[in-house]
């Protein structure tokens, strides 16, 4: 039995989008003739930004899409069955939130009153689908506006799920005073995880993944201590290069693309540091690894020598520093899986118990007692980031010798993860016996009393 998702449009090319602004339609015609996923380009160049919800087609193995007014027509004709009013948001949560100049309403303001009756009185449900992308939008300010929709159209709680790649949304809803459904899903780990297979084994097959070999190899030459590569300015990033700076620049690799120049992050991090010389060195961009940081998106550049060339790797997630306290994103992008594809140790500066989420819900090993992670523990993301800061100094003061007895120390681990994390593109297929997480959502959404 296959999923059913329910859409307003349905167009001779497919489905257009839940929840899109009607001023779009002519766009998606013009652009592409209602082939949603090929009018992103045209879409961008005459409105100058990404569309704010989108047709991601994950989960296309299990469902099976039809229009809300075919379902209407079934359940007249006595064959009803539980459906879902699919919403993908895409790139900013803020524009589905409404909270752009382009995309200026809420976006569930343009859900169907046809669509709001199945759900409301029948076998219809709302699944927000958002796995593309995450942290920035999190804030219990855009989260109530769904909540004061569900609730003044009398939709009761249990008829609204969530699949999200943010570990901390069902603790956050919970305490928003709601009964919603949540499942936690990283779209990242299978797509670099796919990504790595074909560039180890597959079709892109080339030797610019550090390999086990490579590990071994090259465990006893002279390496630089740490590997941080940083694009979009964020303040935690500020915060290790600066603290990378005052350990020794050259004795790291690091990167930063000066055209995101912040100067309110170098403020915040000068009231805990005041480094001139390092905040003047910001206003020249630093490569290391590719020289172009504004066009690359993390796919397709992987480059093993910076890998072998250091010891760990500190990896600056998209979200540290919280944009809402009150409403913490755990959302964990593809940059933990780039070491962990690489056979590298790490030190991941992201949310509170990212490192307990990455062991607890796929298995991964960290590198407690080597490394002290006590720091993923701290809620306080000053104090979190200055354990952080500990660590790499601790390490920066190791010897030679010492800092090669690590890595022959995290070995294991290392080898561990990694042969777990090439597994999942394995076992990324349609058979939901072999494919355990397309199993989770599958089960989520059809018995879902096993979830609350």
């Amino acid at each position: 039995m296959k999923l059913i998702f329910g859409y307003d449009i349905m167009t001779y090319n497919g489905p257009l989008p839940n929840c899109l602004d009607p001023k779009f339609i002519s766009t998606i015609y013009e652009g592409s003739k209602f082939d949603y996923c090929k009018s992103h380009n045209y879409f961008n160049e005459k409105w100058g930004v990404d569309y704010c919800v989108f047709n991601s087609g994950d989960y296309n193995r299990i469902a099976i899409k039809k229009s809300v007014y075919d379902i209407v027509i079934d359940r007249e004709n006595r064959n009803s069955y539980k459906w879902f009013y699919i919403i993908e948001p895409h790139s900013s949560l803020d524009q589905f939130f409404g909270f752009h100049k382009t995309h200026n309403e809420f976006g569930m303001n343009f859900i169907s009153e046809q669509a709001i009756n199945e759900i409301k009185n029948y076998n219809g449900y709302l699944l927000f689908n958002y796995t593309i992308d995450g942290g920035l939008g999190i804030t219990k300010t855009n989260f109530e506006l769904i909540k004061n929709f569900t609730r003044g159209h009398q939709i009761p709680d249990e008829k609204v799920y969530f699949i999200f790649g943010d570990y901390k949304l069902k603790e956050n809803l919970k305490n928003l005073g709601v009964n919603y459904l949540v499942h936690d899903y990283n779209f990242y780990l299978f797509f670099k995880s796919h990504e790595f297979n074909n560039i180890i084994i597959g079709r892109d097959k080339r030797s610019t993944v550090q390999s086990k070999e490579d590990y071994v190899s090259n465990i006893k030459n002279d390496k630089k201590d740490f590997l941080l590569l940083a694009r979009h300015w964020k303040q935690h990033r500020i915060f290790l290069l600066n603290k990378i700076h005052r350990l020794n620049l050259e004795n790291s690799l690091v990167s930063w693309e000066s055209t995101y120049y912040n100067q309110k992050m170098i403020d915040l991090v000068k009231e805990h540091d005041d480094n001139p010389v390092f905040f003047d060195m910001l206003k020249t961009s630093r490569y290391v690894d590719v020289d172009d940081l504004v066009s690359v998106w993390g796919y397709g550049a992987e480059n093993k020598e910076i890998y072998i060339n250091t010891y760990l790797s500190i990896v600056t997630e998209s979200i540290f520093f919280q944009e809402d306290d009150s409403f913490p994103s755990g959302y964990i992008s593809e940059k933990i899986w780039k070491p962990i594809g690489h056979c590298q140790p790490f030190i991941l500066a992201g949310p509170s118990n990212s490192l307990k989420y990455l062991r607890d819900r796929y298995g991964f090993k960290t590198f407690h007692p080597y490394i002290d992670e006590s720091y993923d523990e701290i809620e306080d993301e000053i104090e979190r980031i200055k354990a952080i800061e500990n660590e790499m100094e601790k390490f920066s003061n190791k010897t030679k010798e010492e800092k090669i007895k690590f890595l022959e120390d995290v070995k294991d681990i290392c080898f561990y993860n990694l042969d777990l994390f090439l597994s999942f593109d394995k076992k990324n297929t349609s058979d939901l016996s072999v494919n355990v997480e397309l199993k989770k959502v599958y089960d989520f959404l059809t018995y879902s009393s096993k979830y609350i």
